[in-house]
């Protein structure tokens, strides 16, 4: 037998699984969709169907021989979008010929988790054809699929980013990740077997609007910037040639009938969805770009949208999040971002006489705080310290350009140097390193820093938890000394620190300079002026919540505040977040603190966590279980407070986990 011969006996006895759709069924998306038998909502619910749906034809009519190689999508909430990006990672892999390996992102695990469980295995299942195909659809975070794997990921874990080769890239909500990390995200497609004249792979970014400028619309000003436009039925009217409905809102309704109408001629328009897609941006964009809003829902929807826009933008709940999500637009509060240019250069003359110190302890033994936020090869440190009158003092800044165990040794000696009591450190992306700079340092003075969501408290640290209510990580059975953060309400209340003028930065804030390696090469770089722009790149808004009730019926809940970075990822601001957190802790204690201020006691607990003009000033030493506004849990330990000054003053419904033994509230009642 010849070298050939062999070859092609061992190609024919290759168990390759057989073609369960035909290449005819396969060469555009839209065809896949019917073929497949997939259903929206699984099996017993609804077939598929563009009813309604215009807006969405022209993505559902993709074909496979020519995709769209970049694509971004900037949109307004329940659009059917998520829907299609099951449809379009089916369609990648459901060749049994050909080896496509397909990467969904989201925001965080718990989206995987939730989208998978509700969205994915149910789709999957309605569809005899695809569950031919699948080895295991209940499998989270590769599912084999023919000869190709479909990956799920949340964007906060480093590894889940930065380990896996890929063809097709399809992200969901980039509102919610960093514009850094979806970057490097961009490069696990760079060996993809997906070639065309754009480039290496398939690359799509789907998103409810966010920011001007930053998230979704930071790549959708880069793309070919497709709106729906709207036609006025009047022929004599200018917008018969079509318009964008929502960049005409509020004009565009005539409230009075509750109907939509032409912002020029008046005529009323029945349906927002008679008109086309025009591109507004340049013609060598880099990306397809395409744009829609719940306006193309029609004249049902409007009434919802209405009251949404009353409550929302006239009575100012949340303006942002309205033109966010209901028109699709990018759109930032002014109050958004909390530490301006403007409110640091109030901090600059709180002390006339501070500059910046040299290294060293300080004279007075003042608390003194380090804060580390990991980042690559860089790490940002923050050294802070508390002043007297409750004030608190920039001491250092600096960006260590150093990895490993050399990083965790020039981090050690700096602490040393500056005579820190505490340090707080970022646990990853390298939780090794974390641990190496612990074990430098004296039992107890190193506390890795983990980021939590919706806690009852904006700090909880390892040994003030219940252990009997809270697991353990893997981590902290690695490590004793660990700090829980609630990233929305700690941070919230560090920059506050600013806000209040409780902060003193140097005279010269902008003289210290370090060279750093910039573009590949080495340039002196104002820390002053970095630390400033990394404040001016984080901006408070919120993340609306639904839920189905007992009927079936989505129902919109309070929405979760949280922070979002912009053009840069803020490594000052974690840094100084950790370093508060350092000061709020004396001397390794389990006690959470703040300065002394005139004659006023040193409240423990969370009091010590609310801004400055809620916190105690009374001398009485009443204890929480004395006020009628604590509840006792029946278990012991931790109890509740409800009192919604309280609540409120840390951005959470009532009620607040903290200690009986509590004291110096100002609003103790008996």
């Amino acid at each position: 037998m010849t070298r050939e011969e062999a070859y092609r006996l061992i190609l024919s006895q290759m168990r390759l699984p057989p073609p369960e759709f035909s290449e005819e069924e396969l060469s555009s998306l839209i065809r896949f969709v019917q073929a497949s038998g997939i259903r929206p909502e699984g099996p017993g619910g609804a077939p598929f169907s563009l009813e309604g749906r215009r807006y969405l034809e022209p993505l559902y009519a993709e074909r496979q021989d020519r995709p769209f190689r970049r694509l971004v999508i900037m949109k307004a909430a329940q659009m059917g979008l998520t829907t299609r990006l099951m449809y379009r990672a089916a369609w990648w892999v459901a060749d049994a010929r050909r080896k496509v390996d397909v990467a969904l992102m989201f925001p965080t695990q718990d989206a995987v988790l939730d989208l998978h469980k509700t969205r994915f295995r149910p789709m999957m299942r309605s569809s005899a054809r695809m569950m031919r195909l699948i080895a295991d659809v209940d499998a989270v975070e590769v599912v084999r699929i023919g000869v190709s794997n479909m990956r799920f990921r949340g964007m906060r874990s480093g590894v889940s980013v930065d380990s896996i080769p890929v063809d097709v890239l399809l992200f969901d909500e980039v509102r919610l990740m960093d514009v850094a990390t979806i970057e490097r995200a961009f490069a696990r497609v760079s060996a993809s077997r997906l070639e065309g004249p754009e480039g290496r792979g398939i690359i799509e970014l789907n998103s409810t609007a966010g920011f001007p400028g930053a998230d979704i619309d930071y790549y959708f000003r880069r793309s070919s910037q497709h709106h729906w436009h709207t036609r006025c039925p009047n022929p004599a009217c200018p917008n018969h040639k079509g318009f964008v409905m929502a960049f005409t809102w509020p004009d565009c309704v005539d409230p009075d009938r509750m109907v939509y109408r032409c912002p020029k001629c008046g005529r009323v328009i029945e349906d927002p969805q008679d008109g086309f897609y025009a591109p507004l941006g340049p013609e060598d964009a880099e990306w397809e770009g395409y744009a829609f809003n719940q306006i193309l829902l029609g004249a049902r929807r409007l009434p919802e949208l209405w009251r949404a826009y009353q409550r929302m933008v006239i009575e100012g709940a949340n303006p942002s999040e309205f033109y966010n999500s209901y028109l699709g637009l990018p759109h930032r509060d002014p109050n958004a971002i909390l530490v301006t240019g403007e409110v640091m250069d109030a901090c600059r003359g709180l002390d006339p006489t501070y500059r910046w110190p040299a290294p060293g302890p300080h004279p007075e033994g003042w608390w003194t705080a380090m804060g580390v936020d990991q980042r690559g090869v860089e790490k940002h440190v923050v050294i802070a310290r508390w002043g007297p009158g409750g004030r608190v003092y920039l001491a250092h800044l600096e960006v260590v350009e150093r990895s490993g165990e050399e990083a965790a040794a020039y981090l050690a000696h700096l602490a040393r140097e500056w005579g820190v009591d505490i340090v707080i450190v970022d646990a990853e992306p390298s939780y090794d390193l974390a641990v190496s700079l612990g074990r430098r340092l004296p039992r107890g003075m190193v506390w890795l820093a983990d980021y939590v969501h919706d806690r009852p408290q904006p700090l909880e640290w390892s040994d003030q938890r219940d252990r009997e209510a809270i697991r353990k990580s893997s981590g902290e059975a690695k490590w004793e000394f660990w700090v829980f953060i609630d990233r929305y309400k700690h941070l919230l209340q560090a920059q506050m620190l600013f806000v209040n003028r409780r902060v003193a930065l140097a005279t010269d804030f902008e003289a210290k300079v370090q060279e750093l390696r910039r573009l590949g090469q080495r340039v002196p770089v104002s820390l002053g002026l970095e630390f400033r722009a990394h404040f001016e790149n984080i901006a408070r808004t919120t993340i609306p919540r639904r839920r189905r009730d007992a009927e079936g019926r989505e129902v919109e809940e309070e929405p979760r505040y949280t922070w979002r970075h912009l053009a840069l990822d803020p490594h000052f601001v974690h840094a100084w977040g950790y370093a508060v957190a350092g000061l709020m802790r004396r001397g390794g204690t389990s006690e959470v603190v703040r300065p002394r201020e005139r004659e006023g006691l040193d409240p423990p607990g969370y009091q010590a966590q609310l801004p400055p003009e809620l916190r105690p000033q009374s001398r009485h030493a009443a204890e929480c279980a004395t006020c009628r506004y604590f509840r006792h849990s029946p278990e012991g330990g931790m109890g509740l407070c409800q009192n919604p000054v309280v609540a409120a003053s840390l951005g959470v419904p009532p009620p607040v986990r903290t200690s009986p033994r509590t004291v110096g509230c100002h609003h103790h009642r008996r």
